[in-house]
């Protein structure tokens, strides 16, 4: 056999011989494993929080505060009241204080005698070491009501058949002449709208039209003068009513929403303006309340929460009351109390020295207000509230 052929042979052998051996198979790789890690959160970065700002310092608040914290109950008391010393004698005020340390004085004719100059020196000599200004206060309307002598200025009547501008003027005027005496408070603003000439307070208020009244309140409420607060009159309207509560407590049944739109106006915009004082009428209106406004919660309440009013509330003359002849208002003591349970600040009573000549009523009332707290009829807590509002009003006419 040629030799290709044997090679080619043992080739063939040999893939017959290798297709009869078993090729072991290639095994199936296993599947990896899971490989589990557990994360570990990292932390939050810490990030400085900012100190709170400290709450500004009022010095005015603190100051407030002192007094607050010093004084005892009588004498808190005693500063919520307003009273009438006769004459030009300071001696005979400052030795009342002495004894019943009031917030201040009702000026009346008695007290105003002479030109400004010489009433100014009565008047610094009351204020020279006082804490706080004692509040001069006067009824310095413009005629009819002009307590110190050389106001020649025009009256609520007269203005209020003119323009705005001339109530600006004549209240700028009026409220340096009420300065320059050293008097500080005036109950100058009648915000009254009268029903007709009928009326008492007719001859004394703007206009008959609630918004000419509300235009020329808010004029004379805005002409201020540094150092002598402006009042606006008689909350919630003495123009509801035609009689003169210097003599009875006359009553009238307006509904709340007629009051609003109507006599209700020019109190909002004497408020709006900047009053610092709201005065109390001597009226029923029984739809609200059977009480006097000067002694009703609700008025007082309405007055602050339905208008806003933040400023001091002051009664009129409590003893006009007592002229009415009403029973229930005859004792000042207890005619005191009640308008002070009615959230009244300041509490004014005119003594007559003819009948009084010492004032015991004041001490009378005093003794009656201390024991209405202590007893419960009215909270000390109100009483802080009044004072704070009367010390405030007190450092603001002193310019601090």
């Amino acid at each position: 056999m040629p030799l290709r052929f044997r090679v080619l042979a043992l080739v063939l052998a040999g893939v017959s011989l290798l297709g009869s051996c078993s090729i072991p198979a290639t095994p199936e790789p296993l599947p990896p494993e899971t490989l589990v890690v557990e994360q570990v959160p990292r932390p939050e970065p810490v990030v400085p929080t900012a100190e709170p700002e400290p709450e500004p310092i009022d010095p005015l608040q603190v100051r407030i505060d002192d007094e607050l914290a010093s004084v005892g109950l009588r004498e808190k008391l005693a500063g919520l009241m307003v009273v009438t010393i006769a004459g030009m004698d300071s001696n005979r005020q400052l030795e009342f204080l002495q004894r019943v340390p009031a917030a201040g004085f009702l000026m009346l004719k008695g007290n105003l005698q002479g030109g400004p100059e010489v009433i100014s020196v009565f008047m610094a000599e009351l204020q020279a070491d006082q804490e706080f200004p004692l509040l001069i206060t006067v009824d310095q309307e413009g005629p009819p009501i002009a307590r110190i002598a050389g106001d020649e200025f025009p009256g609520a009547r007269e203005l209020g058949a003119g323009p705005v501008e001339a109530t600006t003027n004549a209240f700028l005027a009026r409220q340096e002449l009420v300065a320059s005496t050293g008097s500080n408070v005036n109950f100058g603003v009648v915000a009254d709208v009268s029903q007709g000439s009928g009326a008492y307070i007719h001859n004394r208020a703007f206009s008959t039209d609630p918004d000419i009244v509300s235009e020329h309140v808010r004029a004379a409420v805005e002409a201020r003068v540094p150092g002598v607060a402006q009042t606006i009159k008689h909350f919630p309207g003495h123009g509801m009513v035609f009689a003169d509560t210097h003599k009875v407590v006359p009553s009238v049944d307006m509904p709340y929403d007629q009051w609003r739109s109507t006599h209700g106006e020019p109190f909002v915009a004497g408020i709006a303006a900047g009053a610092d004082l709201v005065m109390m009428a001597h009226i029923r209106v029984t739809t609200v309340s059977q009480d006097p406004a000067s002694l009703s919660d609700d008025w007082i309440g309405i007055l602050r929460n339905d208008l806003g009013f933040d400023g001091v509330i002051i009664t009129d003359d409590l003893r006009m009351l007592k002229r009415s002849g009403e029973e229930a208002y005859q004792d000042p003591a207890t005619v005191m109390v009640r308008a002070l349970v009615a959230g009244n600040d300041l509490l004014m009573w005119a003594v007559d020295p003819a009948s009084d000549p010492d004032y015991g009523t004041y001490d009378l009332i005093l003794d009656a207000l201390v024991q209405a707290v202590e007893s419960g009829v009215v909270s000390e807590e109100q009483v802080n509230a009044s004072l704070e509002r009367v010390l405030r009003l007190r450092i603001m006419l002193a310019g601090d």
